[in-house]
């Protein structure tokens, strides 16, 4: 018998933890930390609703941190088994969960700093030599070469298309003579993006997990966010402005350094200087070098026919030190920042915020999804003051939103990729708002025949 129990992404888009148990075993799919309220943040993340020490092994479908973040948590807690990823994610991982233990901790001290109250000391969810132990468990796997989970599963990854090292996963379990195949999405990509290959398709499965970040609505085309960016640089520029742009560290950050590097070249934007303010975005950079084979024709171009690195190019500054951070604070030049984190909820480009966000010259670019009750989201819903580092401000930038950009599946490719995987039992939407989820499976009705779940938060499902 094999049962399914859904943790994280039930009703929302992060934390994802779902967990198998088959024959007595346990695999963990995903691990990631829960982003929203922060008191929600600290009694979901902190503690896990299962024993980690009973977990056999843990399958990461990519690095973003919504679905690893939380790994050396487990480590820390009891885990002792391999985790499985992806060359690419395994590679990406090491920088991006020491950045998150770096960051927890930063964030920790200053608010001690601040409230200054001996009797309520905080403490991170793990440190920095939390983060360096997951790495002793890592197993990498290519893509197309089955692996054993535990005995009695088979796995395999596909390219799920969705940022570097991204993987569809589907299992194979021998169940009473006969085998069960499910199929799990992890986060799916969408075709014709720039820099990534098209992801691939899940087929011939029993059960299927799908996200459905984007099931209530479709993208514009990734080919109008050029001239959209272009134009809002343009505009920011003439009235002497920053454009402050909070970016997830990997894809979206080198995502928007190529599309820059783009207009650059064809002269639609002026010689303005461009910040990557995060550490992080500047390891990845270096990392993507490491798998040019994983890039679609064009950018492969670059590298192997140009010989031009697409996401380095004249102005571009690298910044790694705080104090070279700080320092663009005080810089009163037109200029880009990209800096971390995605939903403004961690790292450098909160200071960014607090110091650009109440200047009507300045714009902030929203240019990803932004979770519910994150500072990104309530931006990106108008608020008009805010508190950010204690801090009480008014918003007087302008906030432009970017959903061209997604790297996420809009309805009709989350629509196309079920109908081809195969004639299914059971469909578990997750890793979606309640809107985005019941909208997706609405359209899904009466065009597929199998049972259509939104699963909530410990609920649990057996497959035969």
């Amino acid at each position: 018998m094999i049962q399914i129990e859904f943790f994280g992404a039930c009703e929302s888009v992060t934390g994802s933890q779902h967990l198998i148990t088959y024959n007595g075993k346990k695999i963990l799919l995903e691990c990631g930390l829960y982003q929203g309220r922060r008191q929600d943040m600290e009694r979901i993340n902190r503690e896990f609703p299962f024993d980690p020490s009973s977990i056999d092994a843990l399958i990461v479908s990519h690095a973003h941190i919504d679905h690893s973040g939380n790994t050396p948590n487990l480590v820390k807690r009891g885990f002792q088994g391999k985790i499985f990823c992806t060359e690419a994610t395994a590679k990406m991982l090491e920088p991006m969960l020491l950045d998150s233990a770096k960051i927890q901790t930063y964030d920790v001290e200053y608010l001690n700093k601040k409230l200054r109250d001996p009797n309520n000391i905080l403490e991170p969810i793990y440190t920095v030599e939390d983060a360096q132990k997951v790495f002793l468990h890592i197993s990498p796997v290519k893509y197309h070469e089955w692996f054993e989970v535990v005995p009695g599963i088979q796995c395999y990854f596909q390219d799920a298309g969705h940022i570097l090292g991204s993987a569809l996963v589907t299992f194979y379990f021998e169940d009473d003579g006969k085998t069960i195949k499910l199929g799990y999405t992890g986060d799916l990509g969408r075709k014709f993006l720039p820099i990534l290959r098209d992801p691939e398709q899940i087929q011939d499965v029993d059960y299927l997990i799908c996200e459905s970040t984007y099931g209530d609505r479709l993208h514009n085309d990734i080919r109008s966010s050029y001239d959209e960016l272009a134009a809002i640089i343009n505009q920011t520029y003439s009235r002497g402005g920053k454009v402050i742009i909070p970016s997830f560290a990997v894809e979206r950050a080198q995502e928007l350094l190529y599309i820059i590097h783009h207009l650059k070249d064809l002269k639609k934007i002026p010689q303005v200087p461009v910040y990557l303010d995060s550490p992080l975005a500047v390891k990845i950079v270096n990392i993507f070098s490491d798998f040019v084979d994983l890039y679609d024709e064009e950018t492969q171009d670059y590298f192997l026919m140009k010989k031009d690195n697409p996401f380095i190019f004249t102005g571009l500054h690298l910044v790694e030190s705080t104090q070279d951070s700080k320092a663009l604070n005080t810089n009163p030049e037109p200029c880009i920042i990209i800096s971390a984190s995605g939903m403004c909820e961690f790292g450098r480009i909160r200071h960014h915020l607090k110091n650009n966000i109440d200047n009507p010259k300045n714009t902030i670019a929203i240019v990803g999804y932004q979770a519910k009750d994150t500072l990104g989201r309530k931006l990106l819903d108008g608020i008009q003051e805010v508190n950010i580092l204690d801090a009480h401000l008014k918003v007087r930038a302008q906030i432009v939103v970017f959903n061209s950009l997604s790297a996420h599946a809009d309805q009709y490719n989350l629509i196309e990729f079920v109908k081809n995987a195969g004639d299914f039992k059971k469909l578990f939407l997750v890793h979606g708002e309640a809107q985005s989820k019941n909208i997706l499976s609405g359209k899904l009705k009466g065009s597929i025949s199998a049972e259509i779940i939104i699963p909530a938060c410990d609920e649990s499902f057996k497959l035969s």
